[in-house]
């Protein structure tokens, strides 16, 4: 469950109180045509209070005055005395209809509907055609989830007063709940047309923008509205919210708690934040912002979700299924709860059961239960099913980017680069997977160069930096000057990239101010800014190397046992990738594979590892050798220059693969039966790297088969060698190509 947008505040945020002061039609300011001056809703509270008063003072029963105070009670959340103060009007002037109209709103206001739609009843009854009354009708429609009747209604009301802004916010809300944006963002420009900085007009419009994927919009809309009226914690709710997703979590944190401050009555500002700590890896602020929430409303299933949510994001399943069964306890139909189930059901494998939630969810109207319904499709093998899946989910919320990522990464996999790679770019929208460093400079998107120098910054893991480095030397090509910016472990591997030896390009460490530069582009968005295709993966040759000196080294810090095979040999990955117990193992699994292979001629073995992982070594039984090569790196140069005088590599997917394959070096990559996107379905090749050879789990978490087919491929090549009939392994010499440089060639 991703954090909400407060919802469109109809019948709330603003009301019929609002409409008497925004309409400009004297018609339709019954207060101000028998005494005080119209309330001013959004500051002028005390003076309009006061006027009433002196009027009530002089004369207890003048309906005009009553009315007006039950305005000003209900803008200040006093919805009993409003109630009362609407009756007394009612009740000193039966046929007066903007008390009935006052008494309506108060009734809609304190949740009491069916009463209002009486009390709406009796003003027709009195004047069918006033337009206040037909105003808060379509307000009670709305509450009522019947948008269809609303939109007559409010069309009604703007028959009888064109200039009624208040109706134009409605028809807008109507629209929107029927999905139609477009027009519903017409309608609150109309509305702000005629009422220029009506904060509750600037709401409406930032949430439909927010909907259309125009978040910058949508971020300057809600500014406006807390700039026209500070006190709008809504407005202050959604702001951080979409602060949040864009990555500026200073702000974001200052507008939630600003919102918090003003109404810490509202559920949902605690939750947003519980959200915004929790992504921040602050797990007991969040915590206690949830405990918050939960505090103001233990029965609201909302709250009792993310709870749900929090516990899988701590990997506390149990707790997690704790919260869902509170939730579905309370309302089985939920559509967000019935989603969380199906979410479980996945994270707990049973993929069958998960499906028939998420269908579920959708009928009940859950937007993200077709896409969670293609993941879990993903898992059982049925690609053509999941494709189709999240097309529909797509289709259904075309600016949902968790929806569109999650179809880019099912395109890629099963080879549909041209749309993949383009629905990639919805991973920017999508703040659970990635976060958008922002810029001033302008995005590259492969227009023709003339020197200008381009920032190409990485923003995944090491493997991903080492996997599309490579187009630094495209963007040369097009008559830029690529600065490659990579994370502190492998800025210095990037150096020894041709396009940075020549001089035409340079390197910048991750978290450091670059030099100058003129524009910007991620890294991995250069292969759909080159339109890149199975068949068109820039590969020239090995495009990374290491030290020629520190190779040497290398060689002779860790030297061969025997005439057989060097073999590098690597086995966990980063442990904070959310699906890495997938594709890690232990040193222990790899025991069969270090004790069987090549038995004639052993290989030598070379720990690649980093890490906590590389503390197993320590537990190997005594007759196994393996060579600590890695675990005291500084950085991935230094293990470069340890691969290069090696003659294979084998790993599970880590940045060990990529550094291998990059360097053209003999790499065998061990992966789970659900692998990751980038090794694409069933082939054992990759177009990103011709060196790899992929082994994959036929069934879910057997390894040991995987090692059976490595162990087997490993002897016959043993074998192979010793009876003097070569390797089918590409030999492996280090050639200078730059000062203290070497390739493999």
């Amino acid at each position: 469950m991703t954090c909400k947008l407060d919802p469109l505040p109809a019948g709330r945020a603003w009301s019929i109180a609002d409409a008497i002061t925004i309409s400009g039609s004297a018609a339709s300011q019954p207060v101000a045509a028998h005494g005080p001056a119209p309330p001013d809703l959004c500051g002028c509270l005390t003076a309009v209070a006061r006027g009433c008063q002196q009027t009530l003072a002089k004369n207890p029963m003048h309906a005009d005055a009553l009315a007006g105070m039950c305005l000003v009670a209900m803008a200040s959340r006093q919805t009993e005395a409003a109630v009362k103060m609407a009756s007394a009007a009612v009740a000193a002037a039966p046929e007066f209809v903007p008390a009935w109209v006052a008494l309506g709103q108060a009734l809609a206001t304190a949740e009491r509907r069916e009463e209002a739609a009486k009390v709406y009843a009796q003003a027709l009854r009195l004047d069918g055609t006033n337009a206040l009354v037909r105003l808060g009708l379509g307000e009670l429609k709305i509450a009522a989830g019947l948008p269809r009747e609303a939109l007559t209604e409010f069309e009604m009301a703007l028959r009888r007063q064109p200039g009624m802004a208040a109706a134009h916010l409605g028809l807008g809300n109507a629209l929107a709940m029927q999905g139609r944006n477009e027009e519903a963002l017409a309608w609150y420009e109309a509305a702000l047309a005629l009422r220029p900085r009506l904060a509750e007009g600037e709401f409406a419009a930032g949430f439909v923008l927010a909907r259309l994927g125009r978040q910058d919009e949508a971020v300057t809309r809600y500014r406006r509205a807390v700039a026209a009226r500070p006190d709008f914690a809504a407005a202050w709710i959604n702001l951080g919210s979409l602060l949040r997703e864009q990555g500026q979590d200073i702000f974001a944190e200052a507008a939630l708690r600003r919102a918090v401050a003003l109404r810490p009555d509202l559920i949902s500002g605690w939750v947003n934040l519980a959200i915004l700590e929790r992504e921040r890896m602050r797990p007991e602020p969040a915590e206690d912002c949830l405990r918050k929430a939960f505090a103001l409303n233990p029965a609201q299933v909302e709250t009792l979700v993310a709870w749900c949510q929090f516990r899988i994001a701590e990997r506390d399943l149990a707790g997690a299924w704790g919260w869902l069964r509170w939730a579905l306890a309370r309302d089985p139909e939920f559509d967000e709860a019935v989603n969380m189930h199906g979410i479980l059901l996945h994270l707990d494998g049973r993929q069958e059961e998960a499906i028939e939630r998420f269908e579920r969810a959708e009928a009940l109207g859950n937007q993200a239960a077709a896409s969670n319904r293609g993941n879990s499709l993903i898992d059982l093998g049925r690609m053509d099913e999941a494709l189709r899946a999240h097309e529909e989910a797509v289709e259904r919320d075309p600016e949902n980017a968790g929806a569109r990522y999650n179809l880019a990464l099912t395109e890629l996999r099963l080879g549909d680069w041209e749309r993949g790679w383009a629905n990639y770019e919805a991973r920017w929208g999508f703040r659970e997977v990635h976060r958008r460093r922002r810029f001033r400079q302008p995005r590259w998107r492969g227009e023709a160069l003339c020197g200008e120098r381009v920032l190409l910054h990485a923003e995944q893991g090491l493997g991903d930096t080492i996997q599309f480095c490579r187009y630094a030397a495209l963007v040369a090509a097009r008559g830029g000057a690529p600065i490659v910016q990579a994370q502190p472990a492998a800025e210095r591997l990037m150096r020894s990239l041709a396009v940075v030896r020549a001089g035409l390009a340079e390197t910048a460490v991750l978290g450091a101010d670059p030099a100058e530069f003129d524009l910007e582009c991620p890294l991995l968005s250069l292969p759909a800014v080159f339109r890149a295709t199975v068949d068109m993966v820039p590969w020239d040759g090995p495009y990374l190397g290491a030290d020629l000196e520190l190779a040497a080294e290398k060689l002779a810090q860790f030297p061969s046992r025997g005439p057989g095979l060097r073999i590098g040999l690597a086995w966990t990955g980063n442990p904070r990738y959310k699906a890495d117990h997938l594709r890690s193992m232990r040193l222990a699994t790899l025991l069969p594979l270090l004790r069987g292979a090549g038995r004639e001629i052993g290989p030598t073995w070379v720990s690649l590892q980093k890490g906590e992982a590389a503390e197993q070594l320590a537990d190997l039984p005594v007759e196994i050798s393996l060579w600590d090569g890695s675990s005291g790196d500084r950085d991935l140069a230094e293990t470069a220059a340890l691969v290069a005088g090696l003659d294979l590599v084998i790993t599970t997917d880590t940045s060990i693969a990529h550094l291998a394959g990059a360097m053209g070096k003999p790499v065998w990559i061990l992966l789970p039966h659900l692998a990751d996107w980038r090794w694409m379905e069933a082939s054992e090749t990759t177009p990103w790297y011709p060196s790899a050879r992929l082994f994959r789990q036929l069934t879910p978490g057997d390894w040991p088969g995987v090692l059976d087919r490595v162990g087997e491929e490993l002897t016959r090549l043993a074998n192979s060698a010793a009876r003097g009939r070569g390797s089918t392994l590409r030999s492996v010499s280090l050639k200078r190509c730059e000062p203290g440089l070497f390739a493999v060639c």
